[in-house]
Order: structure tokens, then C-alpha cells, then sequence
């Protein structure tokens, strides 16, 4: 039997988005799936999707208010019972058999702690944009290097998966209440080993005027700072980290 993958689904109203998430999961047809839903109470509507899935799909849901996307999302995965974790925003998506290549990834290298794919970037509409960032991500996940991590975070969240055994060591997820800082674990995970990369784009990472990576961009990279400076004191890296956040700022003015 292939390996149980339990994903978290942090949501917070998100009805506009989250039945394409949810679509995106259950498509795979992946067998042994364990889906966690953590939200924080939405009043949009959010909740009668989730009990329409729920009655259809092995979905464990809860819609109550709780500490933001953070606690949501150490909350969801503290319950999980798969081998394999993840956790996916309530506006991203899977391309199709993203489940079945981790799950094959992982059956061939049972020792790796975290795999990671490549990821593109969409719209509110479903449009992909920000090619030429999306394609220098690409490379650096390509060339998979401590070091480049360090100097920006090229990974993109809902294409990394990681064992339950690595969370549990290495774990939880730090950040606020508005934001995950998910930054930090994969430089901790880094320090004990990269992960292992899958070649191919395993999914689809939403920006939009409402979210939170759009309207709280300053603050995410001031965070990403804060936890550079934990993993090292090398004025090289903190220079080029700098840099490379001044030129995301540039950039982010257009995308």
C-alpha cells in the first residue's frame, strides 16, 4: 500500500477558493489520503463547502475561532496520522498526480526528511503570472543548495511535503498571528539535510489583493530576516539575503 499522506487545510473565509483546493486534492485519487481542515470560523459560506466534501471524502473538519494560520496549522497537523505531511492554504492547488510522485519519491528514498516540486504562480482568476521569478526559483530549487536558501526562500510552500518523524523533531511551525513563517523550518530541516526535488511543478501558488503574501509582503520579509540571522552570521549571506529582498520588493510593486 502506498504511504498515508495527511494534508492541513488552513481556511479562514475562503469560499471563493476553497472548493478548487479541495477539488485539486481529491482528483488525484490517491487512496490511502487523510484531509485536516482547520477554520477559524468563516462566515462566508466557507463551511457549507466543507461539509458537502466532508460527506463525500475522508475529511476531519472543525470551524471555530482559533489563534490565526499558524495555530491552524500546528493544530491540524499535531492530529495527523500519515507518513507523509503537508499543508495547503485554502486558495492553492495540486496539478494532477502531485500525491502519487511524492508518494513514489518517498517509497524511493525512505531516509529523506522533506521533498520538494516546483510550484507556479496564479491569479484570482486561475492566470499564471510572475514567470521570470517562478523560473529563478526553479533554479536555485534546481541547484538545491543550503546556501542559496539561505539567501532567499525559493521554495514554494504547498509544493513541500515532509515525514511525520520530521515534524515531529523538528517541528512545530513558528509565526504570528497573521502569518506562518514556514521559512524557519525548512532552514532547520536544511541544516540537517536538503530536500529531495522533484523535477516537475506539483502546484499552483495563488496571489491575490486579499492575500495575506500580498498585503503583508514588508512584514513577511522583515520576518525573513529575523530568521536568517538564527541560522547564520555570515555578512555574505545576510548581504545577498538583503539584497535579494530589496529586489523582491521591486519587483513586487508589478506583479
Amino acid at each position: 500500500m502506498k504511504p498515508k499522506i495527511s494534508i492541513v487545510v488552513p481556511s479562514y473565509n475562503k469560499v471563493k477558493f476553497i472548493e478548487l483546493t479541495l477539488k485539486s486534492i481529491f482528483s488525484q485519487n490517491y487512496k490511502n489520503l487523510e484531509v485536516i481542515i482547520q477554520d477559524g470560523g468563516s462566515t462566508d459560506g466557507s463551511v457549507q463547502i466543507i461539509k458537502k466534501y466532508a460527506k463525500k471524502y475522508p475529511i476531519i473538519w472543525v470551524s471555530k475561532k482559533d489563534k490565526g494560520q499558524t495555530d491552524a496549522v500546528n493544530t491540524g497537523l499535531k492530529k495527523a496520522t500519515g507518513q507523509i505531511l503537508t499543508f495547503i492554504n485554502a486558495d492553492d492547488c495540486y496539478k494532477h498526480n502531485t500525491l502519487s510522485l511524492v508518494a513514489n519519491t518517498y517509497i524511493k528514498y525512505p531516509k529523506a526528511l522533506w521533498f520538494v516540486g516546483q510550484s507556479m504562480v496564479i491569479d484570482e482568476n486561475g492566470k499564471e503570472k510572475a514567470k521570470l521569478v517562478t523560473r529563478y526559483k526553479n533554479l536555485l530549487l534546481f541547484l538545491n543548495s543550503k546556501f542559496y536558501l539561505l539567501i532567499t526562500n525559493y521554495l514554494m510552500q504547498p509544493s513541500v511535503f515532509f515525514t511525520k518523524e520530521a515534524y515531529k523533531k523538528y517541528g512545530p511551525f513558528i509565526g504570528t498571528s497573521d502569518f506562518i513563517c514556514e521559512y524557519d523550518f525548512w532552514l532547520k530541516l536544511a541544516h540537517v539535510s536538503m530536500p529531495m526535488v522533484l523535477n516537475k511543478c506539483i502546484s499552483k501558488f495563488r496571489i491575490e489583493p486579499n492575500t495575506k503574501t500580498k498585503r503583508m509582503f514588508k512584514s513577511l520579509l522583515f520576518e525573513d530576516v529575523k530568521i536568517v540571522k538564527k541560522y547564520t552570521n555570515s555578512p555574505l549571506i545576510l548581504f545577498l539575503h538583503e539584497l535579494h529582498n530589496l529586489g523582491r520588493v521591486l519587483i513586487a510593486k508589478f506583479v
